[in-house]
Order: structure tokens, then sequence, then C-alpha cells
């Protein structure tokens, strides 16, 4: 049986949206509009492959650096998430009516699968690419096991 790694929005979502869009617009300072179509749509985009001896999940993060990242694994649950907003620019003349661009937050959660060493996962960021490491337990690696003649 094949151990796979889930993503399911709904485990994580439920009606958190509304509080966190005011916790958010009190900690910034600015109201962000809703954070749900940014959450919903898959920010960031997620590749996850498995390999013989681990899983690779890779994420796109344009834009951001290794500091703005945070990841946490809690009861195999892997969480991706950030909070980055640019510096205030009081130059531009207005009031902002939509900004998406000056604030970029995501909160994205997995279900690790039972094989997983999570003491051992690793994460790397280099232009743009966060590529998360994530070992199998040795005993869980799949073994040739040889056949004899009885």
């Amino acid at each position: 049986m094949k151990s796979v790694i889930t993503y399911n929005p709904a485990s994580v979502l439920g009606n958190v949206f509304d509080d966190w869009d005011r916790v958010m617009a009190d900690f910034l300072g600015t109201d962000l509009g809703s954070t749900r179509s940014a959450s919903t749509c898959g920010y960031p985009a997620v590749d996850i492959r498995e390999e013989k001896e681990r899983y690779v999940l890779e994420a796109d993060l344009p834009g951001m650096n290794e500091k703005d990242i945070d990841i946490k694994v809690n009861d195999r649950v892997l969480t991706l998430s950030s909070v980055k907003q640019e510096e205030k620019n009081e130059e531009r003349a207005g009031t902002w009516l939509i900004r998406e661009r000056g604030v970029k937050l995501f909160r994205r959660a997995f279900t690790l699968p039972r094989n997983v060493d999570t003491e051992a996962i690793k994460a790397v960021f280099k232009d743009g690419l966060l590529t998360v490491d994530i070992p199998k337990r040795p005993e869980a690696r799949e073994k040739s096991v040889s056949v004899t003649k009885g």
C-alpha cells in the first residue's frame, strides 16, 4: 500500500478566515480584504513526489526569502506559512481600494504518512523555490527480498 501526503483545505480552514482577516488587519494596521481567494486557490503552488527513501515537497515562493517562511511539524501535520508585508510607501497618493501586492500571506497544511521521520525533515530555499526533504524512516523504506529454492 502506498503512503500519500494529503492536503485537505477543509481540515484547516473552517471558519477561521474571518478571524484571521481581523487579526491580520489589526496586526498590520491595514485592511487586507478577505484572505479566502489567495488561500483557497492554492497559493503557493506545491508539487510533492515520492522517492525510494523520501518525499520531496517543492513550493514556488517568488519574492520571498528564507526568513519569510515558517515551517512547523506537529502530530504528522506539516504546515507552511508566511506573512510578508512590503514596506509602506507613503509617497503614493490616494487610498488603496485593492492591495494584493503589498502583503503576501499563506498557510498550507499537509498530513504526513506514518512512515516519515519527522525529526529529520530539512528545508532549503533557493531562487524562489522552497524544497522540503521529508525522509522515510529506515524501517519503512523499500527492501529487496531474495527468493531461494525450497
